[in-house]
């Protein structure tokens, strides 16, 4: 059966490859997942890299090889166009879509505390540990 009905996913984080996975069992889909980076971060276990508990390659892995059936583009969406059901790359690659999924992740909060945002460490990426 061919995969006819296409699905782009835009963030490889928890929530975008939850969906991807669960949508490549349908035989009828095709998946799409675009993000910025290659490799998915288990973000939970990055106090242990910042500490030194653990090496950077075990709570990273290759969003490409995650789910088997689904396509990975790595790139920025600069651009989504909700008529014409395409979106535009950085690089300038216009990707079609029928259904659109934002998945783009969350950001640290402070809820106003005085003094933490300037002196909480919030880490999201390998990066920042």
């Amino acid at each position: 059966m061919e995969r006819s009905h296409r699905v782009v996913i835009v963030g490889a984080g928890f929530a975008g490859l939850t969906c991807a996975r669960e949508l490549a069992k349908n035989a009828a889909v095709h998946v799409t997942v675009i993000d910025r980076n290659a490799y998915q971060t288990f973000s939970p276990l990055l106090y242990q890299v910042a500490t030194g508990g653990l090496p950077e390659d075990d709570i990273a892995y290759p969003v490409r090889a995650a789910i088997p059936g689904v396509d990975f583009h790595r790139g920025e969406v600069v651009r989504i166009d909700p008529l014409a059901k395409n979106l535009r790359l950085a690089d300038a690659t216009v990707i079609n879509w029928d259904e659109l999924v934002l998945a783009t992740g969350s950001v640290g909060a402070t809820f106003g505390v005085p003094g933490v945002a300037e002196n909480a460490l919030q880490m999201k990426s390998i990066q920042e540990a």
